[in-house]
């Protein structure tokens, strides 16, 4: 048996739409009630019809806690998979494709979806009863399944609604207060920090983000994720036109990950940016090498953490821009051709989904 898990508030807006985008895929609808003050629960009985199943757990502040209970919840209802659904997301399927058939293939126990633009992937489908768990108040994490246990399921994507400015603001807000507390109770685990600068960037608070990405990195861990970090914060030094220091993060995620080759396309722009036109030629090179267009990219394992622009026309726009900057008329015109030519190839790409 197949079971959607939706964690629900006041969310009668958008949980019928998140209900409905799974409801024909899936055996039962769960619903977690955690304090709906609002239609949330007849919407979703509309939409999941005789397919709901709903349980009520007070809401503590915690998401993984919350998440947790969904698949307990799931796996005491007969579930063999809880396939997790938010209200804010929506799930999108290939024609034709069949998830039963799908998960009957797969010896894994965790299952990761894309999102509908390729950038990152989540955990959104586990087998039950569970053997992972869920950990962190916010921006949680699936943990206890080991390498090989996990594959991103291809033939289904989702997409995430967009928040209106002030709703995105106190979430971020809300984010970064529990990540500050969280990050000194677990000043160990880089994961946190992760987050913690990413809800300050997304606030614009550019500084303290590049304080939490840089312990993020030197604390090792996941070697995607660090590098990631080193990433993001020297996108923080760029907008703060701190072009070297942004140069110096991206070579040392290089350093942890010299795969990802969004971070020598950034040291590349930030060369081009900081008038080191040669540099950024350089760079530039290194990151068609690793990138997806005329490179290595595809051979390199990846799980999240992605920007593909970068891994296709992004390296060209620096060099059309770098060769025209040392009078170098004709590698100038073939880095243009190039980039018009990765940037069709990028949109083929997205629209077949890989």
């Amino acid at each position: 048996m197949i079971i959607s898990t939706t964690l629900t508030g006041s969310n009668a807006d958008i949980i019928g739409d998140a209900i409905a985008s799974v409801v024909e895929h899936v055996d039962r609808c769960l619903v977690i009630d955690t304090g709906a003050r609002d239609a949330s629960i007849a919407v979703a009985r509309n939409a999941a019809g005789e397919k709901l199943l709903l349980r009520e757990l007070p809401w503590k502040n915690d998401f993984a806690a919350a998440r947790n209970f969904a698949l307990q919840a799931a796996t005491e209802a007969g579930g063999r998979w809880a396939v997790t659904v938010d209200t804010d997301e929506r799930l999108l399927f290939d024609a034709g494709f069949d998830l039963r058939a799908a998960l009957g293939r797969t010896r894994s126990s965790v299952l990761l979806i894309s999102d509908d633009g390729g950038t990152y992937a989540k955990e959104r489908i586990v087998r039950l009863p569970a053997t992972v768990q869920w950990n962190g108040p916010t921006h949680e994490v699936l943990e206890g399944h080991r390498t090989g246990s996990s594959e991103t399921l291809t033939g289904l994507r989702f997409r995430e609604l967009p928040k209106d400015a002030d709703a995105l603001k106190r979430k971020l807000e809300r984010d970064v207060a529990i990540l500050k507390k969280y990050t000194r109770q677990h000043a160990r685990q880089p994961r946190w920090f992760y987050y913690l600068g990413a809800s300050h960037q997304d606030l614009g608070e550019y500084a303290a983000a590049i304080d939490a990405y840089r312990v993020c990195a030197e604390l090792g861990g996941w070697a995607e994720e660090a590098a990631w970090a080193c990433y993001r914060a020297a996108d923080c030094c760029c907008k703060l036109n701190r072009w070297i220091e942004a140069i110096h993060f991206c070579a040392a995620g290089l350093a942890l990950r010299p795969a990802t080759a969004e971070l020598a396309w950034l040291a590349g722009y930030s060369a081009y940016k900081a008038g080191r036109h040669e540099d950024a030629v350089a760079w530039s090179n290194m990151a068609i090498a690793n990138g997806l267009y005329e490179g290595q990219g595809a051979r390199f394992p990846r799980i999240s953490f992605r920007f593909p622009t970068a891994l296709y026309e992004g390296p060209y726009d620096v060099l059309r821009w770098a060769h025209k900057a040392l009078g170098q008329a004709d590698q100038a015109a073939s880095a243009e051709r190039k980039f018009e030519q990765a940037r069709q190839a990028r949109e083929t790409a997205s629209s077949k989904g890989s």
